[in-house]
């Protein structure tokens, strides 16, 4: 039986989903074949682990509960997770780790920290690698690479918080220079809607700025779409053998999801229409949206947006499954990708429930594909002997 560690939480703005997802993927492993450690972090930046985290109540009132709970870290040396002693004669415990899944949204879990700590852990994990994460995660690098390689996104322009409080003049036109309202204004580094404003003049504009600056020191503008619609679509796999899957359109669309229409609605410990396990809140993650699947569009925009989502993901060096959300413009029929998610809300399972593989088969895949890149991580070459040491001479 392979030990799973599933991390969750994190310092970020979007650690209460992260838990939601993360307890939802756990409800749907297949126990035969996975002994799984919950590993949470706290929003203080404590990690612990114990079979309460299981339990979604604790996550209310954390502070009652966790002195039940057990410190852990993964130690950058090691391919485990090291449980730390609580009192002075308790001893450390080392639990080797098999695969690793993050269950990670947002700053210092999606965009590639994690993901360095694992690589040097040597621990197989099952979202995208450093680079993938990283970019993905930052939307204006994310926007240049896909502009690199030819894929469509919308015009847009950015700018550093020191350039606002130096000269905000300056920055507005620049921006009014370059697009037109209506804009949308984003944090780089940010996910869940969180942060992101539209702008339907200047004193819109200063106003969105004004709340995008707070989460960010980097801030994206982009040329709003008036008559649109939102298509998302999932990529699952790694190198060149990548899938797509059916298309979704969130029906609740009326500017922009917020991140209440993304996440706060839904029954509490219920099944999903498919009848994978929604548990541990109230919401029931990114799964309980209202939604269309598939996608009620013509064969060759899903053709062309099935297409767009392997190029994507391959281009950024992705493996495991992600999500890239589409704008199409009703107006001319055209397709822009908006953004990628590295690690998408409830691991997207909903929509390769739709290509016959369940939430507990979706997650096989996923620690299959995390072996496979950890295996071929193993294969390359990592010394090489030089006499460089050895002609060093007069250092002390």
């Amino acid at each position: 039986m392979k030990k799973l560690g599933v991390i969750f939480g994190g310092v970020t703005c979007e650690h209460d989903v992260s838990v939601v997802t993360g307890l939802q993927l756990i409800e749907n492993v297949d126990k035969s074949k996975y002994e799984i450690y919950p590993i949470y972090i706290h929003s203080d930046g404590e990690w612990y682990t114990g079979k309460e985290l299981l339990n979604a109540n604790i996550y209310r009132e954390f502070e009652k509960h966790e002195k039940s709970l057990k410190k852990a870290i993964i130690p950058p040396n090691k391919k485990g997770m090291l449980i730390l002693g609580s009192g002075m004669f308790s001893k450390n415990e080392f639990i080797p780790l098999d695969v690793v899944i993050p269950a990670m949204h947002g700053m210092n879990g999606e965009d590639g920290t994690l993901q360095g700590l694992l690589e040097l852990a040597n621990i197989p994990y099952t979202s995208s690698g450093v680079l993938g994460a990283s970019i993905g995660m930052d939307k204006i690098l994310m926007k240049k690479v896909y502009e690199a390689h030819e894929l469509p996104v919308l015009p847009y322009t950015y700018f550093i918080r020191d350039e606002w409080n130096a000269d905000r003049e300056a920055v507005l036109n620049n921006i009014e220079e370059k697009l037109t309202y209506p804009m949308f204004v984003k944090p780089s580094n940010l996910g869940s809607s969180i942060g992101i404003s539209k702008a339907k003049d200047r004193e819109g504009l200063i106003n969105a700025i004004e709340v995008a600056v707070n989460y960010d020191q980097r801030v994206i503008v982009e040329k709003g779409v008036e008559n649109l619609r939102e298509i998302n679509c999932s990529a699952l796999g790694i190198g060149d053998e990548v899938e797509a899957s059916v298309c979704e359109e969130p029906v609740s669309w009326e500017e922009f999801l917020t991140f209440d229409e993304k996440y706060m609605r839904g029954a509490k410990n219920s099944k999903n229409a498919t009848g994978s396990k929604l548990v541990g809140s109230k919401q029931g993650g990114m799964a309980n949206m209202d939604r269309r699947i598939p996608a009620e569009l013509p064969d060759e925009i899903t053709k062309e947006i099935q297409d767009l989502t392997k190029k994507a993901f391959k281009c950024l060096h992705s493996k495991g499954v992600a999500r890239i959300d589409y704008i199409i413009n009703k107006d001319d029929n055209k397709v822009y990708i908006n953004e990628i998610n590295t690690i998408p809300g409830s691991f997207s399972f909903y929509l390769w429930q739709y290509n016959d593989m369940p939430y507990s088969k979706l997650i096989d895949k996923l620690v299959e594909i995390a072996e496979k890149a950890n295996e071929e991580k193993n294969k390359n070459n990592y010394t090489y002997k030089s006499n460089i040491i050895g002609n060093i001479t007069g250092i002390k």
